[in-house]
Formats: structure tokens, sequence, C-alpha cells
């Protein structure tokens, strides 16, 4: 059977325009790193305020890499590399920022040390030499050091603890003044609360705490009678009931020589009496 040639149609579609193509995405740049490696790229010891003390520092380097990434550079790797010399900035500005610190203020320094190297990286151009770097500081105390800040720290601890305990104590005895006298004047008030607290504490003994308080009951309304007895007596011998009934009569007749009317007084009251025997 006989091969027979077939002729294959390409068909090229053309190309579309510049300004209708998809934009080109730009290279995406990776995160900075989060975690920091163990080991640093390098370490120091730098002065504090004062020459007394070296705090010790500790620099991790990351170098980013043509395609953007970050790429952390141990110290055998930065040693041997031709732009090693940012090793030398940072410990420069490092320790010009650590100088102004006290060794005891660890905390603030390490924080001034870090935005200095920052604010350092950022001023310089991203293809210099020590450009397109990230750096982080850890400052250290000596252990004499830190013995003394534990020292410290203990006795504010206990100094915070004692007070917190002497406020606690001081509200609860606030609560309970403030419960006690509440009782204390709800007692006053009543005549039956002292039977009352006595009865809660002896549920057996309900007769007698109520026959004792009803014979306190009556003997403290015999010495009230007999306290009105006297006044009533005291206020006879000295005339105090004749007194204001010659008082009443004379405004009476003071008001009737200047015509002012009057009522006339009540059959049942006393003045009435005063007035038909004279």
């Amino acid at each position: 059977m006989p091969f027979k040639l077939h002729r294959l149609l390409v068909v090229r579609w053309p190309l579309k325009p510049i300004s209708e193509r998809a934009p080109a995405k730009p290279p995406e740049v990776e995160e900075e790193p989060d975690v920091t490696p163990e080991e640093a790229s390098y370490v120091f010891t730098a002065p504090s305020q004062g020459d007394g003390y070296k705090f010790r520092v500790s620099v991790w380097l990351w170098r980013r890499s043509t395609t953007g990434s970050l790429v952390f550079r141990p110290w055998k790797e930065l040693r041997e590399d031709k732009d090693h010399s940012i090793k030398d900035y940072v410990r420069d500005i490092v320790r010009r920022s650590l100088r102004q610190h006290s060794v005891f203020d660890a905390a603030q320094a390490e924080e001034s040390a870090n935005v200095a190297v920052q604010n350092w990286l950022a001023d310089l151009p991203a293809d210099s030499v020590t450009g397109r770097w990230r750096a982080v500081i850890e400052v250290d105390v000596p252990d004499e050091v830190r013995k003394l800040r534990c020292a410290h720290e203990s006795e504010l601890y206990k100094i915070r603890t004692r007070a917190e305990q002497i406020a606690l104590r001081m509200d609860k005895l606030r609560l309970s003044r403030a419960i006690c006298e509440d009782f204390l004047k709800e007692a006053m008030e009543s005549s039956t609360a002292r039977h009352a607290v006595r009865l809660t504490q002896a549920l057996d003994d309900v007769a007698d705490i109520t026959d004792q308080m009803l014979t306190e009951r009556r003997e403290k309304t015999e010495q009230l009678l007999e306290l009105f007895a006297k006044i009533v007596d005291a206020q006879r011998h000295a005339n105090a009931f004749e007194l204001v009934l010659a008082s009443e009569s004379a405004l009476r007749a003071a008001f009737a020589r200047l015509d002012v009317p009057l009522p006339p007084p009540d059959p049942d009251s006393p003045f009435a009496l005063m007035e038909e025997s004279g």
C-alpha cells in the first residue's frame, strides 16, 4: 500500500500587544525570620556607663541575597566573606550606644543598641557593601551584677507582697467595722436586740430568755412611770401650771383691747375654767 504525504498546516497566532499583556509579578521578598538561631554570628564585650562593668554582647547577622531572601551568616562564614567589615561597623555602633547606659539597666541598653544599629542600616544604600543586612543585638550582664539584681528584686518582691497583705487586711477590717457598726446601730434602736442575740446562741432557752425580756421591759416601764410622776410633782410645786394659765389670760385681755377677735376657749380646756373663775 503506497504511502501518502499530508501537509501539516501550522497556524501562528499573533502576540498580544505589550500594553495588553499581564504585568510581570515582582520577585517575592521573603519575610524576616522570626526565630533567632541559638548561636550568634559573633560575641564581644562592651563597657557600660562609668566603665565599672562590661556588657556581654551577642550579634546575629542576616545577609539578603540577590533573590531577596535573608540568609543567616554564622561566624565561620562571616569571617571569610568579602564584606565581613559589617561586623566592625556594628561593633563600633553598639559600643558607643552601651557606654551611655548603666549596667543595671540592661533592657534599656539593649533597646538603644538595636535602635542605633537599625537606624544606621536603614540609611545605607541597598547596593553598598554593608547594605541589605539585618542585625539583632542581645545584651547580657556579668554574673556579679546579676546576683545584685536578684537580691534587689527579691527584696522588692518581699516589700510589695507585704504591702499587698497589709492592704488586704485593712480592707477586710474596714468591711468588718462597717458590718459591726450596722449591727450595733440596729441593736441600739431595738430593745429586743440583745435578747435576740442570746437566743441565737441558746435556742433551748427560749422560755427563760422570753421571761427575762418581759421582766426587764416591765421594770423599765415602772421606772418610766416613776420618773414621769416626779416631773409632774416638781412642776406642780413650781406653779408652772398656774403660770401658763395666767399668761394665757393676759394675752386674751391684750387682744380684746386691740379689738382682735379670738375664738372661744374649748370647754374641756383648763383655760376655760380659768376664765369662768375670773
